[in-house]
């Protein structure tokens, strides 16, 4: 079955690239959490480890020859990693989809915090190091 205008078949490669621009999402994200919180607006961390979770996710699927939906969704990506796969934390990170649609052109009713944030650049982190296992880096 060939993959739909709403997806892609990338070459095995590419997971390599993927998970080395994830790395990069995920530092960018680690520099704005050591930032003045007066200085920054904190939500932008929160979207790059979201982003970063989102690359994580398409190297997998990319490794394991999956059609890739060309979206940002974490829940989309996560249903179609294998179940022999399976990622530390499951679906329990979607909550940082609002990131990378609303909370992107406003701020919403509540303010993450420095600890929150702490909390999801270690999950992110080891995300991370669980798709370079898996792309075999």
């Amino acid at each position: 079955m060939s993959p739909s205008k709403q997806e892609r078949l990338f070459e095995k490669k590419y997971a390599v690239d993927l998970i080395r621009i994830a790395e990069g999402d995920f530092k960018s994200a680690r520099f704005l959490a050591e930032a003045s919180p007066k200085d920054i607006r904190i939500e932008n961390a929160f979207y790059l480890c979201q982003q970063s979770l989102a690359k994580s996710l398409k190297a997998v699927l990319v490794a394991n020859e999956i059609a890739v939906p060309l979206v940002h969704d974490l829940g989309s990506l996560l249903s179609r990693i294998p179940k022999s796969c399976e990622p530390p934390y499951g679906y329990e990170l979607l909550d940082l989809n609002q990131y990378a649609t609303i909370r992107r052109y406003e701020e919403g009713p509540w303010h993450p915090s420095a600890s929150e944030l702490a909390v999801v650049l270690q999950k992110t982190e080891e995300m991370l190091q669980w798709a370079s296992l898996m792309v075999g880096q």
